[in-house]
Protein backbone atom coordinates (compact mmCIF):
# COMPACT_ATOMS: atom_id res chain seq x y z
CA UNK A 1 0.00 0.00 0.00
CA UNK A 2 2.90 2.37 0.74
CA UNK A 3 3.26 5.30 3.08
CA UNK A 4 1.44 8.62 2.87
CA UNK A 5 3.74 10.15 5.50
CA UNK A 6 7.16 8.95 6.60
CA UNK A 7 8.80 10.64 9.58
CA UNK A 8 12.34 9.82 10.64
CA UNK A 9 14.26 11.03 13.72
CA UNK A 10 12.11 14.12 14.21
CA UNK A 11 12.92 16.31 17.22
CA UNK A 12 11.70 19.79 18.03
CA UNK A 13 12.14 22.20 20.90
CA UNK A 14 10.68 25.52 21.93
CA UNK A 15 13.55 27.38 23.58
CA UNK A 16 14.91 24.79 26.02
CA UNK A 17 11.77 22.65 26.20
CA UNK A 18 11.97 19.44 24.15
CA UNK A 19 8.52 18.85 22.62
CA UNK A 20 9.26 16.02 20.17
CA UNK A 21 12.01 13.57 21.06
CA UNK A 22 13.46 11.63 18.10
CA UNK A 23 10.08 10.58 16.68
CA UNK A 24 10.01 8.08 13.83
CA UNK A 25 6.68 6.92 12.45
CA UNK A 26 4.93 6.04 9.21
CA UNK A 27 1.32 6.76 8.27
CA UNK A 28 0.15 4.34 5.60
CA UNK A 29 -2.02 5.32 2.67
CA UNK A 30 -5.77 4.87 3.01
CA UNK A 31 -5.99 4.32 6.75
CA UNK A 32 -7.70 6.21 9.58
CA UNK A 33 -5.38 7.06 12.46
CA UNK A 34 -6.12 8.35 15.92
CA UNK A 35 -3.42 10.62 17.32
CA UNK A 36 -3.80 10.68 21.10
CA UNK A 37 -2.00 12.51 23.87
CA UNK A 38 -2.51 14.97 26.70
CA UNK A 39 -2.07 18.69 26.24
CA UNK A 40 1.65 19.33 25.86
CA UNK A 41 2.40 15.82 24.61
CA UNK A 42 3.56 17.10 21.20
CA UNK A 43 0.47 16.28 19.09
CA UNK A 44 -0.14 19.77 17.72
CA UNK A 45 3.55 20.35 17.10
CA UNK A 46 3.75 17.10 15.13
CA UNK A 47 0.70 18.00 13.03
CA UNK A 48 1.99 21.51 12.35
CA UNK A 49 5.34 20.12 11.16
CA UNK A 50 3.60 17.59 8.89
CA UNK A 51 1.56 20.41 7.34
CA UNK A 52 4.67 22.62 7.12
CA UNK A 53 3.06 25.23 9.36
CA UNK A 54 6.08 24.80 11.61
CA UNK A 55 9.60 24.10 10.39
CA UNK A 56 11.29 21.10 11.96
CA UNK A 57 14.74 21.67 13.42
CA UNK A 58 15.89 18.10 12.90
CA UNK A 59 14.64 14.98 11.22
CA UNK A 60 13.29 13.98 7.84
CA UNK A 61 9.71 14.03 6.53
CA UNK A 62 8.38 12.57 3.28
CA UNK A 63 4.90 13.22 1.95
CA UNK A 64 3.87 10.59 -0.62
CA UNK A 65 7.55 9.75 -1.10
CA UNK A 66 8.72 13.35 -1.54
CA UNK A 67 10.80 15.33 0.95
CA UNK A 68 8.78 18.46 1.73
CA UNK A 69 12.02 20.47 1.84
CA UNK A 70 12.72 19.49 -1.78
CA UNK A 71 9.28 20.19 -3.20
CA UNK A 72 6.71 22.18 -1.22
CA UNK A 73 4.08 21.53 -3.90
CA UNK A 74 3.57 18.08 -2.33
CA UNK A 75 1.80 19.93 0.48
CA UNK A 76 -1.15 20.38 -1.91
CA UNK A 77 -1.96 16.80 -0.94
CA UNK A 78 -2.53 17.74 2.72
CA UNK A 79 -5.55 19.38 4.30
CA UNK A 80 -5.42 20.19 8.01
CA UNK A 81 -8.53 21.64 9.63
CA UNK A 82 -9.17 22.87 13.13
CA UNK A 83 -11.31 25.41 14.90
CA UNK A 84 -9.61 28.86 14.90
CA UNK A 85 -7.81 28.04 11.64
CA UNK A 86 -9.16 31.16 9.93
CA UNK A 87 -7.39 34.39 10.75
CA UNK A 88 -9.87 36.68 9.01
CA UNK A 89 -12.91 36.05 11.21
CA UNK A 90 -14.99 38.66 9.38
CA UNK A 91 -15.06 36.55 6.22
CA UNK A 92 -18.36 34.94 5.29
CA UNK A 93 -18.64 31.16 5.56
CA UNK A 94 -19.46 30.79 1.86
CA UNK A 95 -16.21 32.56 0.96
CA UNK A 96 -14.21 30.28 3.24
CA UNK A 97 -15.63 27.30 1.34
CA UNK A 98 -14.94 29.01 -1.98
CA UNK A 99 -11.31 29.63 -1.02
CA UNK A 100 -10.73 25.96 -0.25
CA UNK A 101 -12.54 24.84 -3.42
CA UNK A 102 -10.03 26.85 -5.48
CA UNK A 103 -7.07 25.29 -3.70
CA UNK A 104 -8.14 21.61 -3.78
CA UNK A 105 -8.88 20.27 -7.24
CA UNK A 106 -11.12 17.43 -6.05
CA UNK A 107 -13.24 19.62 -3.77
CA UNK A 108 -16.83 18.34 -3.62
CA UNK A 109 -19.18 21.35 -3.82
CA UNK A 110 -22.27 19.15 -3.85
CA UNK A 111 -21.25 17.44 -0.61
CA UNK A 112 -20.54 20.85 0.90
CA UNK A 113 -24.11 21.96 0.15
CA UNK A 114 -25.60 18.75 1.48
CA UNK A 115 -23.65 18.99 4.75
CA UNK A 116 -24.44 22.67 5.26
CA UNK A 117 -28.13 21.90 4.80
CA UNK A 118 -27.92 18.88 7.10
CA UNK A 119 -26.22 20.79 9.93
CA UNK A 120 -28.24 24.00 9.32
CA UNK A 121 -25.20 26.16 8.60
CA UNK A 122 -26.02 29.61 7.23
CA UNK A 123 -23.19 30.19 4.76
CA UNK A 124 -24.08 33.89 4.48
CA UNK A 125 -23.05 34.48 8.08
CA UNK A 126 -19.64 35.83 8.97
CA UNK A 127 -17.39 33.26 10.61
CA UNK A 128 -17.04 35.30 13.80
CA UNK A 129 -20.81 35.16 14.37
CA UNK A 130 -20.95 31.36 14.44
CA UNK A 131 -21.12 29.38 17.66
CA UNK A 132 -18.07 27.35 18.60
CA UNK A 133 -19.76 24.14 17.51
CA UNK A 134 -20.70 25.64 14.14
CA UNK A 135 -17.11 26.77 13.65
CA UNK A 136 -15.98 23.19 14.21
CA UNK A 137 -18.54 21.95 11.71
CA UNK A 138 -17.35 24.43 9.07
CA UNK A 139 -13.80 23.10 9.51
CA UNK A 140 -15.00 19.50 9.39
CA UNK A 141 -17.01 20.08 6.22
CA UNK A 142 -13.89 21.49 4.57
CA UNK A 143 -11.90 18.44 5.62
CA UNK A 144 -14.52 16.09 4.20
CA UNK A 145 -15.03 18.00 0.95
CA UNK A 146 -11.42 18.61 -0.08
CA UNK A 147 -10.84 14.87 -0.63
CA UNK A 148 -7.15 15.56 0.04
CA UNK A 149 -5.01 12.36 0.03
CA UNK A 150 -3.95 13.28 3.58
CA UNK A 151 -6.67 14.86 5.72
CA UNK A 152 -5.99 15.91 9.30
CA UNK A 153 -8.73 16.77 11.80
CA UNK A 154 -7.34 18.46 14.92
CA UNK A 155 -9.90 18.15 17.76
CA UNK A 156 -12.81 18.07 15.29
CA UNK A 157 -15.65 17.88 17.81
CA UNK A 158 -14.89 20.92 20.01
CA UNK A 159 -18.20 22.58 20.89
CA UNK A 160 -20.34 19.82 19.36
CA UNK A 161 -23.07 18.09 21.32
CA UNK A 162 -23.17 14.29 21.53
CA UNK A 163 -25.61 13.95 18.62
CA UNK A 164 -23.54 16.07 16.23
CA UNK A 165 -20.33 14.33 17.30
CA UNK A 166 -21.83 10.96 16.44
CA UNK A 167 -23.27 12.28 13.18
CA UNK A 168 -19.93 13.75 12.13
CA UNK A 169 -18.05 10.49 12.68
CA UNK A 170 -20.72 8.50 10.84
CA UNK A 171 -20.47 10.89 7.88
CA UNK A 172 -16.66 10.80 7.99
CA UNK A 173 -16.64 6.99 7.89
CA UNK A 174 -19.10 6.91 4.99
CA UNK A 175 -17.05 9.52 3.14
CA UNK A 176 -13.84 7.54 3.75
CA UNK A 177 -15.41 4.33 2.41
CA UNK A 178 -16.44 6.20 -0.74
CA UNK A 179 -13.11 8.08 -1.09
CA UNK A 180 -10.32 6.22 0.76
CA UNK A 181 -7.40 8.35 1.91
CA UNK A 182 -5.15 8.83 4.92
CA UNK A 183 -7.08 10.46 7.76
CA UNK A 184 -5.51 11.54 11.04
CA UNK A 185 -7.82 12.49 13.91
CA UNK A 186 -6.30 14.20 16.92
CA UNK A 187 -8.74 14.08 19.82
CA UNK A 188 -9.27 13.61 23.55
CA UNK A 189 -12.71 11.98 23.15
CA UNK A 190 -11.39 8.53 22.42
CA UNK A 191 -14.31 6.25 23.26
CA UNK A 192 -16.43 8.00 20.62
CA UNK A 193 -14.10 7.11 17.75
CA UNK A 194 -12.54 3.74 18.54
CA UNK A 195 -15.02 2.13 16.11
CA UNK A 196 -13.81 4.49 13.38
CA UNK A 197 -10.04 4.17 13.85
CA UNK A 198 -7.79 1.56 12.28
CA UNK A 199 -4.54 2.56 13.99
CA UNK A 200 -3.79 4.43 17.21
CA UNK A 201 -0.68 6.48 17.98
CA UNK A 202 -0.21 7.61 21.57
CA UNK A 203 2.23 10.43 22.28
CA UNK A 204 3.46 11.14 25.79
CA UNK A 205 6.13 13.68 26.69
CA UNK A 206 7.25 13.95 23.08
CA UNK A 207 7.70 10.21 22.53
CA UNK A 208 5.56 7.59 20.84
CA UNK A 209 4.59 5.09 23.52
CA UNK A 210 1.98 3.13 21.53
CA UNK A 211 1.63 2.64 17.78
CA UNK A 212 -0.55 -0.28 16.76
CA UNK A 213 -3.69 -1.52 15.10
CA UNK A 214 -6.68 -0.71 17.31
CA UNK A 215 -7.80 -4.33 17.51
CA UNK A 216 -4.35 -5.35 18.74
CA UNK A 217 -4.44 -2.52 21.29
CA UNK A 218 -7.81 -3.62 22.63
CA UNK A 219 -6.58 -7.20 22.81
CA UNK A 220 -3.43 -6.26 24.76
CA UNK A 221 -4.99 -3.83 27.27
CA UNK A 222 -5.82 -5.46 30.61
CA UNK A 223 -6.88 -4.97 34.18
CA UNK A 224 -5.41 -7.81 36.25
CA UNK A 225 -6.94 -8.33 39.71
CA UNK A 226 -6.08 -10.71 42.54
CA UNK A 227 -4.31 -11.29 45.83
CA UNK A 228 -0.79 -9.95 46.25
CA UNK A 229 0.75 -13.42 46.69
CA UNK A 230 -0.85 -14.65 43.46
CA UNK A 231 -0.08 -11.57 41.37
CA UNK A 232 3.56 -11.60 42.48
CA UNK A 233 4.01 -14.84 40.53
CA UNK A 234 3.19 -13.19 37.17
CA UNK A 235 6.18 -12.15 35.08
CA UNK A 236 4.14 -9.55 33.19
CA UNK A 237 3.64 -7.55 36.40
CA UNK A 238 7.30 -7.35 37.37
CA UNK A 239 8.16 -3.73 38.22
CA UNK A 240 4.59 -2.61 37.50
CA UNK A 241 2.83 -0.10 39.76
CA UNK A 242 -0.39 -0.92 41.56
CA UNK A 243 -3.41 0.71 39.92
CA UNK A 244 -5.85 0.27 42.81
CA UNK A 245 -6.06 -1.54 46.13
CA UNK A 246 -9.18 -2.87 47.85
CA UNK A 247 -8.18 -4.40 51.18
CA UNK A 248 -6.01 -7.40 50.27
CA UNK A 249 -7.03 -7.28 46.61
CA UNK A 250 -4.77 -5.48 44.13
CA UNK A 251 -5.55 -4.20 40.65
CA UNK A 252 -2.86 -3.64 38.00
CA UNK A 253 -3.24 -2.26 34.52
CA UNK A 254 -1.09 -3.93 31.89
CA UNK A 255 -0.49 -3.33 28.19
CA UNK A 256 1.26 -6.01 26.16
CA UNK A 257 1.29 -9.72 25.45
CA UNK A 258 0.85 -12.21 28.28
CA UNK A 259 3.20 -15.19 28.02
CA UNK A 260 1.93 -18.79 28.14
CA UNK A 261 3.41 -19.32 31.61
CA UNK A 262 1.46 -16.37 33.01
CA UNK A 263 -1.71 -17.44 31.24
CA UNK A 264 -1.40 -20.88 32.81
CA UNK A 265 -0.99 -19.31 36.29
CA UNK A 266 -3.96 -17.02 35.71
CA UNK A 267 -6.12 -20.05 34.92
CA UNK A 268 -4.91 -21.95 38.00
CA UNK A 269 -4.96 -19.13 40.56
CA UNK A 270 -7.70 -16.77 41.73
CA UNK A 271 -6.75 -14.04 39.25
CA UNK A 272 -9.24 -12.07 37.17
CA UNK A 273 -8.28 -10.54 33.81
CA UNK A 274 -10.48 -8.00 32.00
CA UNK A 275 -9.87 -5.88 28.93
CA UNK A 276 -9.88 -2.11 29.37
CA UNK A 277 -11.06 0.44 26.84
CA UNK A 278 -8.75 2.56 24.70
CA UNK A 279 -9.82 5.57 26.76
CA UNK A 280 -8.80 3.81 29.98
CA UNK A 281 -5.49 2.79 28.42
CA UNK A 282 -4.86 6.39 27.44
CA UNK A 283 -5.58 7.64 30.96
CA UNK A 284 -3.53 4.96 32.70
CA UNK A 285 -0.57 5.34 30.36
CA UNK A 286 -0.30 9.12 30.54
CA UNK A 287 -1.36 9.96 34.09
CA UNK A 288 1.20 11.37 36.50
CA UNK A 289 2.69 8.81 38.83
CA UNK A 290 -0.47 7.58 40.44
CA UNK A 291 -1.26 7.06 44.10
CA UNK A 292 1.33 5.78 46.56
CA UNK A 293 -0.14 3.07 48.77
CA UNK A 294 0.68 2.79 52.44
CA UNK A 295 1.08 -0.64 53.95
CA UNK A 296 -2.20 -2.29 55.00
CA UNK A 297 -4.29 0.71 53.94
CA UNK A 298 -6.79 0.95 51.08
CA UNK A 299 -7.43 3.86 48.77
CA UNK A 300 -10.69 3.67 46.89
Amino acid sequence: MGDAIKITDLSHSFKEQLVLDNVSINFEKNKIYGLLGKNGSGKTTLLNIIANQLLSKSGYIEILGINIKDNVEVLDNICIVREKEFYNTEIKVKNIFKMYSYFYHNYDKELEKQLCDYFNINTKKRYQHLSRGMKSLVSNIIGLCTNAPITIFDEPTIGLDAVNREEFYNILLGNYIKNPRTIIISTHLIDEIDNVLENVILLDKGKIVINDNIENIKEKSYYITGKKEDLSKLECLNNKKIHKKFGSTLVYYYYGDICDRDLDLINKLDINVEHMSVQELFINTTKKGGFKYEKDKSIL
